[in-house]
């Protein structure tokens, strides 16, 4: 009897002592969030419910969120911040700086159009920025990260064939053009334990011959399109695309081996809707934005108040005298009250915003403001036909200078892909069709 209590003592003992090295050992599950080509979408257009998603100040509500369960959450996002297609896109571009460095991003990847405006502007931000391949010393090569042990190593990747400075005359050569050096780095991160991630703008197929996967855990590629891309395991590499304009994020929840390698994944896609709030701490950086846009609008007014000379413009109610009953019936529409919903929401004053709800603006006798022109607020019938001066004075007997009004195109140039992405022309046309074919006549 004392001989098996005895040996039943040391079973209990062993088991407390494999319970208390449990214990001890590190928890090998760790939580990424992830997102990539924001391409100039500081906030989402609001003219439309299904393109009302994402924004800086949502990502931020719910960035907070998710570390308030999981402090030891990563971030990274795999680049791609500016696009040059906005009127204000140096003003929204350098927001987008500041207000990502405001989501305290762990990793943040260089792509070539993020040097638009050179590499000082955004080694000044306050980002942990990633270039494995760069030559100069504004960026990191690599961004290490210790999770309590679980340690991660984010490298990026810039293609040397994509370089904008291969056009330039002389010698420019700015990032190392063979994959030697990061396969180096690569095996190095792992020999240590390191989960390896690599962000690239290239295709599955260009990445796979040009890059040493076979040394990458979690490989971050562009979409192709807005929302996310499924996840795709390739070999031992997973493969993640994440959605384009900052409209959603990604996260990828692992549990990892004792030497860094996945052993599990899950991953799901966080929307981003009107329902998820703006952070409130995000307001002064907001308000800075607002300021910023009300002092580039000012700016335009003195310029285009400048202009000389008769405008090219009528506005709608020139039209009146051939075209009543067409005119009645576009007072009804929502293009008339374009204008107004801007100023129902406080973006009158906003470059990026105004082009699509009056007419001409930006252009010679164009829409400027209210007050000196408010005959062109709104989506009038010039904004669709083109200036329509010369037509009305001549009777009618010369066209317009620029006869857009005919099909799906003169729609397209406002809604896009971007601000309007239900957008449908036999759908929409109904709303505001006129002319022979809806019946209406012109009036006396």
């Amino acid at each position: 009897m004392q001989r098996r209590l005895g040996g039943l003592l040391a079973a209990v003992l062993a088991f407390l002592a494999a319970e208390q090295v449990a214990a001890t050992k590190p928890d090998r599950s760790l939580t990424v969030v992830y997102s990539g080509s924001l391409l100039g979408e500081l906030e989402p257009c609001g003219c439309t419910r299904e393109g009302d998603l994402g924004g800086i100040r949502r990502q931020a509500s719910l960035l907070d969120a998710l570390r308030a369960e999981q402090p030891e959450l990563v971030l990274i996002s795999a680049g791609g911040f500016f696009s040059t297609l906005l009127p204000t896109h140096r003003i929204t571009n350098r927001f987008i700086l500041t207000g990502l460095a405001e989501l305290h991003y762990d990793a943040v990847g260089v792509q070539w159009g993020d040097l638009t405006y050179g590499s000082d502007v955004l080694s000044d931000a306050s980002l942990p920025l990633v270039a494995s391949n760069w030559l100069g010393a504004e960026f990191l090569r690599v961004r290490l990260l210790d999770r309590g042990g679980r340690k991660l190593a984010y490298y990026q990747w810039l293609p040397p064939e994509a370089s904008p400075y291969r056009r330039m005359q002389g010698q420019h050569a700015r990032v190392a053009d063979a994959a030697d050096g990061l396969a180096a780095a690569l095996r190095q991160a792992r020999a240590q334990g390191a989960l390896t991630l690599l962000g690239a703008s290239l295709s599955a197929g260009a990445a796979a011959r040009l890059l040493p996967l076979g040394l990458v855990d979690v490989l971050v590629l562009p979409s192709k399109r807005e929302q996310f891309g499924a996840p795709e395991q390739v070999g031992s590499t997973l493969v993640l695309r994440p959605g384009s304009r900052g409209q959603r994020l990604g996260r990828l929840d692992l549990t990892l081996a004792d030497d860094g390698r996945i052993r599990r994944w899950e991953h799901n896609v966080l929307a981003l809707p009107d329902t998820v709030a703006d952070a409130p701490r995000m307001q002064p950086w907001y308000d800075g934005y607002t300021a910023a846009l009300k002092q580039d609008y000012a700016q335009r007014l003195v310029r285009d108040r400048q202009t000389t000379g008769e405008s090219p413009f009528l506005g709608s109610e020139g039209c009146i005298g051939c075209h009543g009953t067409i005119y009645a019936g576009w007072t009804g529409t929502e293009h008339a009250g374009a204008f107004a919903s801007l100023e129902e929401v406080d973006k009158s004053f906003d470059a990026n915003c105004i082009g699509c709800h009056t007419v001409g603006f930006g252009e010679t006798g164009g829409f400027t403001d209210p007050e000196s022109s408010g005959h062109l607020a709104g989506v009038g019938c010039e904004a669709c036909h083109g200036p329509g001066r010369v037509h009305a004075e001549s009777g009618g007997s010369r066209d317009f200078e620029a006869d857009a009004g005919r099909g799906a195109d003169a729609c397209h140039r406002c809604h896009n892909r971007i601000h309007s992405p239900s957008f449908q022309f036999e759908r929409y046309w109904s709303g505001v069709r006129h002319g022979p074919e809806s019946g209406a006549q012109p009036s006396p």
